[in-house]
């Protein structure tokens, strides 16, 4: 690649390479350091938004007799991710709960998913993201 005419290179510092070879692994896990006044790393990570469909996988029981499981699952999914998600974090048991609460979901019914919202969730890009507008998920 050709030089820019107006940069000198032989002025500009170069950047100290660290040793090799690099270490792979610490016994100090700096992700878990919890001391605000100093100058590490603070706080530790949490799982994905993926992690919402390990919590729906284990409860999907209770709507599993419905012909549409599937796509009820994917709804409860995307509805537990938009909530977490607005709050900055993982997806949490308490966000299903709430999810449920709010459609009336328990076993053998639906609450509030019956024929004509399923068919609305059908289409929709994201799956039940509509429902965001009809119910506040956010309390």
């Amino acid at each position: 690649m050709p030089q820019e005419p107006d940069i000198d290179i032989s002025k500009i510092e170069t950047i100290k390479e660290l040793p090799m070879p690099v270490p792979r692994r610490t016994e100090v896990r700096p992700a878990e350091n919890i001391k605000p006044n100093s100058d590490e790393v603070f706080g530790n990570t949490g799982p994905d938004s993926g992690f919402a469909l390990k919590i729906v996988s284990s409860y999907k029981n209770i709507w599993n007799s419905h012909p549409r499981n599937k796509l009820i699952s994917s709804v409860i999914t995307n509805l537990i991710i938009f909530r977490a998600s607005h709050y900055g974090r993982a997806p949490t048991i308490n966000d299903l709960h709430l999810v449920l609460g709010l459609l009336r979901i328990s076993e053998n019914n639906t609450g509030e998913l019956n024929e004509e919202v399923l068919n609305r969730c059908a289409k929709d890009k994201t799956k039940g993201l509509h429902l965001v507008k009809l119910f506040n998920f956010l309390s």
